[in-house]
């Protein structure tokens, strides 16, 4: 499979997805034999949390409340989700994604803890607010209505979303959606990409795609490299992360990136 952004599916988002299918399906078959208490002990609630289940922050998470629930938190994850992963490397992206979805349903807990919540959102919006703490002006199209494209920078969308879910949260009319996990797990992912970027000064700008990379190098007239050592070398960002590559797999990186012209992407 292909992500959009190029490069391919990353390792992380492909167990995420599994995850979440497989504890979706798990659901399906044993709610309703349970009469619900699958979902009582396995959903995030303050009677459960009360009764001393302490691992439903996490386990509501590969839960969901339909097809169309995981249908759209998997699509958001497939299309935002490899980019952030190849920045962060593969172990920062998975504890980016859980750190955000269990600190957006603790926040819906405390805001709004009403019923039993269940869905991977809280956590995909922790990636949204990743990708545009990583890329705030790369463009991302949004189908309003799932129909109408409108296309606009990773940083105002975000933005948008975030006032769109506290207008709800304020309004009253929540409904049966948790926008408190929402608007939380935006903070908690954008407050997490942010602090790493201030922790490694630069690491954003090798969030590009392969090809990217392989084009720029090419185009060098004395080009040292090989297309299939940046592969390698692009490949070990996102399993392990920019901290890890060696002082030479950085120059080279540097390297490309000032051959386009911006010293990185914005």
């Amino acid at each position: 499979a292909q992500s959009p952004w190029g490069g391919g599916i990353t390792p992380g988002v492909k167990w995420i997805l599994g995850l979440m299918i497989a504890g979706f399906i798990i659901q399906m078959v044993l709610e309703r034999p349970t009469g619900g208490l699958f979902r009582f002990f396995f959903g995030l609630s303050i009677p459960g949390l009360r009764r001393g289940l302490i691992w439903q922050p996490l386990t509501y998470i590969f839960l969901h409340g339909g097809i169309l629930h995981i249908l759209v938190n998997g699509l958001a994850l497939y299309f935002i989700g490899p980019e952030t992963e190849r920045a962060l490397g593969t172990r920062r992206f998975v504890l980016l994604f859980l750190t955000s979805g269990v600190i957006g349903g603790l926040g819906w807990i405390l805001i709004s803890g009403g019923g039993v919540c269940v869905g991977a959102s809280g956590a995909i919006f922790g990636v949204l607010g990743a990708f545009a703490a990583l890329y705030p002006h790369r463009p991302v199209t949004l189908l309003v209505f799932y129909v109408l494209p409108v296309t606009m920078k990773a940083w105002i969308l975000v933005l948008m979303l975030a006032i769109f879910e506290l207008a709800l949260l304020t309004s009253g009319r929540g409904g049966n959606v948790a926008y408190a996990a929402h608007l939380v797990g935006i903070v908690a992912g954008y407050g997490y990409a942010r602090m790493l970027k201030g922790r490694f000064p630069g690491f954003h700008t090798y969030g590009v795609t392969r090809a990217g990379w392989i084009q720029r190098l090419r185009k060098r007239k004395n080009a040292a490299v090989s297309a299939a050592e940046i592969d390698r070398i692009l490949d070990k960002v996102a399993q392990k992360g920019i901290q890890h590559l060696t002082a030479r797999e950085r120059k080279l990186l540097e390297e490309a990136s000032r051959q386009r012209g911006t010293g990185g992407v914005r």
